[in-house]
């Protein structure tokens, strides 16, 4: 895949903060008269959101050979619950409007994630539908940023694969004239492993050094990860673990009301 050409531009990474519109949706085959089907992908969608709100994730399923259907959510580590769950409704009824009688689909918001489809995914790595987004504005010292955004990136990655809920965040300073604070974060799904959760955040960073790490913001995610970094706090935590200045452990995440 061409990356470049799945790379869109803005002018400045505005805070994620709304649920009002997805940021990207694929919807998958159309299939007809299978009202077995429809129905369990009702079943999967519904029980999803009900597990969401509750946990702030989901992986359901119902086994039904050729009628089986599939699927996983994840909200943002760093949301509350009313956030969440306010999201994953959005999401699964943008999902139901935007993709109707499809086999496979998945919808990325702000905030959240959904994604069903009849073919078993589960476990697996899944960047083939990649996209990302980058601020314009290049840092004013590309080489020595870059690098800087690159060390809090890794430390958060092995904080995330680390975390049993695959959600990573911190920041560090970084000085050119004026103090700079970077702010990264990181998310795999929750049927991913550490080792697993790790290789597929390696992808998108492998993808981000070429793209964007030397401007002042960019976003990228995948079905099963995703990788940000803001010279602004887009974060709600009320605690980020701030990047040590020596060598030291990854940090857990920190819990949130």
């Amino acid at each position: 895949m061409d990356f470049s050409h799945q790379l869109f531009l803005l002018a400045l990474l505005l805070p994620l903060v709304a649920c009002i519109d997805p940021t990207y949706h694929h919807c998958g085959q159309n299939f007809t008269d299978n009202s077995i089907l429809r129905q369990h992908i009702n079943g999967v969608i519904i029980g999803m959101v009900d597990t969401t709100r509750e946990r702030g994730y989901a992986i359901f399923s119902v086994n039904d050979g050729s009628n089986s259907v599939f699927g996983l959510t994840w909200c943002r580590g760093d949301i509350g619950p009313k956030a969440c769950s306010d999201c994953i409704i959005a999401a699964s009824q943008d999902l139901q409007e935007f993709c109707p009688n499809t086999s496979a689909s998945r919808i990325w918001h702000d905030l959240c994630f959904l994604r069903y489809d009849t073919t078993l995914f589960l476990g697996t790595i899944d960047n083939s539908d990649m996209k990302g987004w980058r601020s314009e504005k290049e840092a004013e010292d590309p080489v020595k940023f870059s690098m800087a955004v690159l060390q809090l990136l890794n430390w958060v990655k092995t904080g995330t694969a680390a975390a049993k809920n695959e959600f990573g965040m911190g920041k560090r300073s970084f000085n050119y004239n004026a103090s700079i604070t970077i702010y990264g974060m990181a998310q795999c799904t929750r049927d991913l492993q550490g080792i697993t959760c790790m290789q597929c955040l390696e992808e998108l960073t492998s993808v981000m050094i070429k793209y964007c790490t030397t401007t002042e913001g960019c976003l990228y995610m995948s079905s099963s990860c995703l990788l940000r970094f803001e010279i602004y706090n887009f974060l709600f935590a009320s605690t980020i673990p701030t990047y040590p200045e020596v060598d030291a452990p990854a940090p857990s995440p920190s819990t949130i009301a």
